[in-house]
């Protein structure tokens, strides 16, 4: 069971405290924390589960989660950048800075915003918006792999995915992780402007020069990922001419 007092003892968090919602089996966090939100309109929701049953990742993908073993929640972000897509890049680089910080492990990030260790994926992370009044709402979902072991992954995924477990060699405690991941999200809300953000996203990236493939204009083509623009687009140089690019990729 995922102990909430737990974790709001370990949150150190100054720009937001989350009305919390525990529950041990659902379909999916974002989509509950939408239903809660039509029913409160409060802008401080979290909903954390133990057993996710119909997980989504972008695109319509399934994420699978394992019951008692991942991080599995969704929770609403007020509007903090001009520029929208910034958000997807701060979510990240607070999910491998807590990470870091309390287990001592270094983690990449895979545009636009999965976190992987040596390219197997160990974290993805789903960003729904609306706009509410005078600004965008963010429900973010976040899925991390904390305590797998090896028998516990899919066969197609036993050589794409790894959890904290399999790197560590030893269980990881999930509320306190995920208070450093709220405590990380919270100093870069207070202390990071967008060049900040930017940079720390690009020295994190697992991938820069290297050849991906990706869907543009309805065609699957390939280019080189350059970098990312001021508008926190990937750049990815296809020929001799570089498009700005806010879709999904895969590595070659």
């Amino acid at each position: 069971m995922f102990f909430t007092n737990l974790l709001e003892a370990n949150m150190r968090t100054k720009n937001f405290r989350f009305n919390i919602n525990y529950y041990p089996k659902t379909e999916s966090t974002n989509k509950d924390i939408w239903e809660l939100f039509d029913q409160t309109k409060s802008n401080n929701l979290f909903v954390i589960t133990d057993n996710q049953i119909a997980g989504k990742g972008r695109n319509n993908n399934t994420w699978l989660s394992v019951p008692n073993k991942s991080i599995t929640c969704s929770f609403l972000l007020k509007q903090i950048f001009n520029k929208m897509n910034f958000h997807a890049l701060i979510i990240p680089l607070s999910i491998i800075n807590g990470v870091k910080k309390f287990t001592g492990i270094e983690l990449k990030i895979k545009w636009p915003n999965d976190i992987v260790y040596k390219n197997k994926k160990l974290a993805g992370i789903l960003i729904e918006s609306i706009k509410y009044k005078a600004e965008y709402l963010f429900n973010i979902g976040i899925g991390i792999n904390v305590n797998e072991e090896i028998v516990d992954l899919p066969e197609n995924l036993k050589q794409k995915a790894i959890s904290l477990k399999l790197i560590k060699n030893k269980p990881i405690q999930r509320e306190p992780l995920l208070a450093s991941i709220f405590n990380e999200l919270d100093y870069l809300i207070n202390n990071a402007n967008d060049n900040y953000i930017a940079n720390q996203w690009l020295k994190n990236c697992s991938h820069i020069n290297q050849n991906v493939e990706f869907k543009y204009k309805g065609q699957y083509t390939t280019g080189m990922f350059k970098t990312i623009n001021d508008k926190g687009q990937a750049v990815i140089k296809c020929n001799s001419k570089e498009i700005e690019f806010d879709g999904a990729i895969q590595l070659l």
